[in-house]
């Protein structure tokens, strides 16, 4: 592959996670649903159902990375919501567990779902809140 291919698969590449960023936000602020509904019929191991904005850790941590990737100010809201959303959230991604991050109080990791859900109600609010 010739160095100018390299480049334009490159562009290609970061404009189509770009997208995909743009098109999850909107997905998310259209809807009122979490990413997964729990269901607590078994105390020590809740069921989670995916709703239509569950998206894998795969895919999260590829627009995770591009968006942490960036520098200076982004220039939409969608990526900006995106980009604060992930700051708050600290979120990890382990080879074990896949994405993590800690819980409010700071003292245990949610579970992948649970930070899905955690991570989509805070794209909502970034999503409707002005950037200082």
């Amino acid at each position: 592959m010739t160095s100018q291919t390299a480049i334009l698969s490159d562009l290609l590449l970061r404009a189509e996670i770009k997208r995909q960023i743009e098109l999850y936000v909107e997905a998310v602020k259209a809807s009122s649903e979490p990413a997964y509904h729990v269901s607590n019929a078994h105390v020590d191991d809740p069921i989670y159902q995916p709703t239509s904005l569950a998206i894998s850790a795969v895919q999260l941590k590829q627009m995770h990375d591009f968006i942490m990737g960036l520098e200076g100010d982004v220039e939409s809201e969608a990526l900006r919501a995106f980009q604060d959303t992930c700051l708050c959230l600290g979120l990890e991604f382990s080879p074990l567990v896949g994405m993590v991050c800690l819980n409010e109080s700071e003292d245990g990791y949610l579970s992948p779902e649970e930070t899905l859900n955690w991570f989509v109600k805070c794209v909502r609010t970034y999503s409707h809140a002005p950037r200082e």
